[in-house]
């Protein structure tokens, strides 16, 4: 700052000399003030303006040094945060916890009981379930046996007729045979009614192939016949609403 003085000295005497102001010191360093030619001059001298430039260079100075050490304060602290962060990983929380080895063999122990227990229980399982599967198909088979002897139980008067009908006199008239013979025909299919057989209506029923198998397709003149059962060379048999056995039929056909 020292090298500015002689040019604020210099300004300093111009301007009076403009002004027409003498400071009384030559140099401007007095505060004592002269009136020239009737024109009253301010308090203010050129020493004064000196001092407020200087103060003013002095303040912007301090100021320039304050923002200097705020930023090397600033990149400080950015370098040891940086330091912090990149310095290495944090430390480590608490170590997991270490279980103890008799602990853990009795807890395998344990699971191994449980293992052996399950293991038993699955097998037992297994085995009332074979036991029941078995159980049951025998109770099935008991079931149809059992049927099938009420069934030949009923069947037994026909054998009973069909011995004494072979035990008549061979010189019995044609007619007591033929009647005899109805008789075990009647007896017998009554008992199989009785179980659920019923006979296919075939003769004059519209033909149903669920019911009819054709056997032969015949040419009729009356046209109602078109398509229905003209003649039965076997019958058909249905047994509890199933079909046993189809009826084999004659199917009648229109001419062209």
């Amino acid at each position: 700052m020292g090298f500015l003085a002689p040019l604020f000295m210099k300004d300093n005497q111009e301007l009076h000399q403009e002004r027409g102001v003498d400071c009384g010191c030559g140099d401007g360093s007095c505060g004592t003030e002269k009136q020239t030619a009737g024109v009253q001059e301010p308090e203010t001298s050129g020493c004064s303006i000196r001092e407020e430039v200087v103060d003013g260079l002095r303040e912007r100075e301090g100021k320039e040094k304050q923002e200097g050490q705020g930023g090397a304060g600033r990149v400080e602290q950015d370098q040891s945060a940086s330091g912090q962060t990149d310095g290495g990983e944090e430390p480590a929380g608490e170590d997991a916890e270490v279980l103890d080895p008799q602990v853990l063999k009795e807890e395998v122990s344990s699971l191994r009981q449980q293992v052996a227990e399950l293991t038993q229980q699955l097998l037992r399982l297994h085995a009332d379930f074979d036991n029941y599967r078995k159980r049951t198909r025998k109770n099935m088979e008991e079931e149809i046996l059992r049927a099938n002897e009420a069934l030949v139980k009923q069947l037994l008067p026909v054998l009973d007729n069909l011995e004494r009908a072979l035990a008549v006199d061979s010189d019995a008239s044609e007619a007591s045979v033929r009647e005899g013979v109805e008789l075990v025909y009647r007896q017998f299919l009554d008992i199989l009614s009785r179980e659920g057989l019923q006979p296919i209506k075939a003769v004059g029923e519209p033909f149903d192939p669920n019911l009819h198998e054709a056997m032969m397709v015949e040419t009729v003149e009356d046209p109602e016949l078109e398509n229905r059962v003209i003649g039965e060379f076997l019958k058909g048999y249905t047994f509890r609403e199933r079909v046993l056995r189809a009826a084999m039929v004659k199917v009648g056909k229109a001419q062209q």
